[in-house]
């Protein structure tokens, strides 16, 4: 059984050349698909996935998220359709809930599963060549249609942890993108939860694509790895804040301290607290140390029946996100494969 990788990219520091160069990278490792983040207020997604397409040949170019908030979902119906020109026929749209940069613009997420599902209906629609008239509880779109011909089974993913909208994904999607679960006990509850979605459209996992998608980082000295990873973890707290079904879920809580802060809703104070973190929440929700403690991980989530992996990789300090990717494409991958086609 083979193991798909995808991965996925902030463009932060690198200049416009240097990130080019290393989608072209991943490319020649092997990657499946490259997913072009969203993360508000640094380089925008489309640029990122317009360079993907323009400095790739064969790798499928993603969405890594788009929500239904910050951008109407007509918009991203003519966005996702246009990659998809762009990067003859390589385009996957990957929505979820948003939220990093939603305070400062006034943006609130109000039923974000419902959000999510009404976006996905109206999108496919759109992409269908349809004239649309949409009234839905959260998203309203009237009279109106795309100017271009499109293809209409642009793949369609949700990624999320939270049940309703990891339900909503089974139901509606092509696929889920299970995030941040980085062992079994996470994981399974996940599945069940797609699985539950799917059953109310006369649906199986089976008929989904189904990916994992952990923030990683591979070095020889574990603890480098762990201080790479861990203002991630920050990000998941402070993302899904008042939520916490998640971290109770794989038998952890929040640091009182640590939730103090977050309550202020000042992403900025996260970077300076990340020491807060403890290391049992990267454990549960990152991947991150030796390439054999990262095959152990992987490996049992791939056990579960998930063979499609996705990682952020995060560059160790004095090293770079290259390390992490070269080491899941050579290391991981192969070693993880081998333990498969021996069970």
């Amino acid at each position: 059984m083979e193991i798909r990788l995808g991965a996925g990219f902030f463009w932060t520091h690198e200049t416009f050349s240097e990130f080019a160069s290393l989608l072209e990278y991943a490319e020649a490792l092997g990657f499946d698909t490259l997913w072009l983040a969203n993360e508000k207020f640094y380089h925008d997604m489309n640029v990122m996935a317009t360079v993907a397409a323009e400095r790739t040949k064969n790798a499928k170019i993603g969405t890594f998220v788009a929500d239904p908030y910050s951008v109407h979902p007509a918009l991203t119906a003519m966005g996702i359709g246009s990659l998809d020109e762009v990067s003859n026929g390589r385009a996957v749209l990957c929505i979820g809930a948003g939220g990093t940069g939603f305070p400062p613009m006034g943006i609130k997420r109000v039923k974000p599963a419902q959000a999510i599902k009404e976006a996905i209906l109206l999108i496919r629609e759109l992409l269908a060549g349809k004239n649309v008239n949409f009234e839905g509880e959260i998203i309203q779109f009237k009279n109106g249609r795309l100017n271009f011909e499109t293809r209409p089974d642009i793949p369609i993913i949700v990624a999320s942890r939270g049940d309703l909208v990891l339900q909503v994904g089974g139901e509606v999607a092509d696929g889920v993108m299970i995030a941040t679960y980085a062992e079994p006990v996470g994981l399974g509850h996940a599945l069940a939860m797609v699985e539950k979605g799917a059953r109310r459209a006369g649906r199986t996992l089976a008929d989904l694509r189904v990916i994992s998608r952990v923030d990683a980082c591979i070095n020889p000295d574990r603890r480098v790895a762990i201080e790479a990873v861990r203002p991630m973890a920050g990000v998941f707290l402070w993302t899904s804040y008042p939520d916490r079904t998640f971290v109770e879920r794989v038998g952890l809580e929040v640091p009182p301290e640590l939730e103090a802060i977050i309550a202020k809703r000042d992403y900025n104070l996260m970077r300076e607290n990340t020491h807060l973190i403890p290391d049992s929440f990267v454990d549960k929700f990152c991947w991150a140390g030796t390439a054999e403690d990262v095959v152990e991980k992987v490996a049992a989530v791939a056990a579960m029946g998930i063979h499609d992996i996705t990682f952020l990789a995060h560059a160790p300090v004095g090293g770079s996100t290259r390390e992490t990717m070269s080491e899941f494409a050579h290391t991981v991958k192969p070693m993880v494969e081998e333990r498969l086609r021996r069970k």
